[in-house]
């Protein structure tokens, strides 16, 4: 099961990367990138484009996060 957030977060990222977020006020260490990939959509009105990343974090949780312009989201927590 999944919830979904589409909320706000801090990311620091390392090497090209995102090595840790802040959701919440409360840090999260990424330990594995499980999966990466990029969405494009509505290229003929105006582009959108995520930067998505699966990943597992210190306290074993599983989090969805994209970039999008200049900004990071997380957008899915894994139950």
């Amino acid at each position: 099961m999944t919830r979904l957030y589409f909320e706000p977060i801090s990311v620091e990222c390392r090497e090209g990367r995102p090595h840790s977020f802040v959701w919440r006020r409360d840090a999260h260490r990424i330990t594995t990138v499980l999966k990466r990939w990029i969405v494009r959509v509505d290229w003929w009105r105006q582009e959108v484009c995520r930067q998505y990343y699966k990943v597992e974090c210190d306290n074993f949780g599983t989090y969805e996060i994209y970039r999008e312009r200049d900004g990071w989201f997380l957008e899915r927590l894994y139950d």
